[in-house]
């Protein structure tokens, strides 16, 4: 009577897995036990003798291999997550801002970190009470806090809290928000690149300069610790409000402090500038030749990067008014209906640059075929 249904090489087999197993069982099919195997054999041998006779070694071996690989996924399927019971990653950093209104509380966490968690925990303590402000999803990455006083001294928490109910180590800021001192005498000048704003101020501070937009939004445009600014313009940016039936500019100007982890600003003052103060300087050194094509027109550009381009106006010798001939964009015009041959006597053309609601004052020419 043979002593074992399996081939050595088969037997030889089981151990070696048996061995892996003990050492790394997740890359062994026989992760639960060696003898599970051996059980097999026995359990078809001796409940089912028929079928064992009728079944070669290669056979009952290859079914005890079937069935392990399925015992082993099922067993995979089984293992529990430990990743939702350790503990969270803590939020990086918790940065605070305190304007006249409120202290803003924003914060940002890992994308590879932020799947394993569910939401975030703000706490808030002051003279020695703790509040909770609220939990918030996972998205969130800041928060407003209207509630605060001027002079008191705010210790804000944040949690990063897995599905679990697991609490991330907390991370902590302070601010003491301030009443900060506002600009005095704000003043402007219109200059060739845009808008000098100009304020009295102190050195410690920082100024932030916002405009206005036609939504009454302020859209930050800079920022110094000098006490004047230049807003730089160009066309669209001033037409825009025209456009809106707006024919003012408005500026808030802020004060500002940082700290390490905190951030504090004043309510701004605000002042405005008439777009009927953009007044353009008039073309200068112009130049003009006539051929039997037409007359050639050129002049000096102007400095004002904020104008739209040039207009020019024609007046005949027997002509009252001027006409408007045409625009352009560059400091150079060419007239087709006029040239050398039909030309019999004076043409008289004027130029101006044009502003979003003014044109600047004109420059004249006369333009006569030369004897000889």
């Amino acid at each position: 009577m043979k002593k074992t249904l399996m081939p050595s090489f088969a037997h030889k087999l089981f151990l070696d897995s048996s061995k892996l197993a003990k050492l790394k069982p997740q890359n062994s099919l026989l992760r639960s036990s060696n003898s599970c195997g051996f059980f097999t054999l026995r359990f078809v041998k001796n409940c089912y003798p028929k079928i064992a006779k009728s079944l070669n070694r290669a056979s009952i071996f290859l079914f005890i291999l079937s069935l392990l690989f399925l015992l082993t996924a099922c067993g995979r399927k089984l293992d529990p997550n430990l990743d939702d019971y350790l503990q969270p990653e803590a939020v990086p950093k918790l940065t605070l801002s305190a304007t006249y209104d409120k202290i803003l509380i924003s914060w940002s966490y890992p994308e590879k970190e932020k799947t394993k968690i569910e939401s975030f925990l703000i706490e808030r303590e002051s003279k020695g009470e703790k509040k909770t402000l609220g939990y918030y999803n996972k998205e969130t990455t800041s928060l407003e806090d209207k509630d605060f006083t001027f002079g008191e001294t705010y210790r804000y928490r944040i949690f990063a809290i897995r599905p679990k109910g697991i609490y991330s180590k907390p991370t902590e800021a302070v601010i003491t928000p301030q009443k900060l001192p506002e600009v005095e005498y704000i003043t402007y000048k219109i200059t060739p690149e845009g808008v000098m704003l100009s304020w009295n101020g102190q050195n410690s501070l920082t100024y932030n300069i916002y405009r206005i937009n036609q939504k009454g939004e302020r859209i930050k445009i800079g920022s110094t610790d000098r006490n004047f600014f230049l807003d730089e313009l160009l066309y669209g940016n001033i037409s825009s409000y025209k456009e809106n039936s707006q024919l003012e500019i408005p500026y808030v100007i802020t004060t500002s402090k940082s700290f390490e982890s905190a951030y504090m600003e004043s309510k701004g003052i605000e002042t405005k500038v008439p777009i009927e103060s953009f007044i353009p300087t008039k073309p200068e050194e112009v130049f003009w030749s006539i051929t039997e094509q037409g007359v050639y027109i050129s002049w000096r550009e102007c400095k004002e990067k904020w104008i739209k381009g040039y207009r020019i106006y024609r007046k005949k010798a027997d002509g009252k008014i001027y006409e408007p001939l045409g625009e352009t964009m560059i400091p150079l015009f060419f007239d087709t209906e006029v040239n050398m041959n039909t030309i019999k006597s004076p043409v008289y053309y004027k130029i101006t640059s044009e502003a979003p609601l003014k044109e600047s004052e004109a420059v004249e020419i006369k333009v006569e075929v030369q004897d000889g």
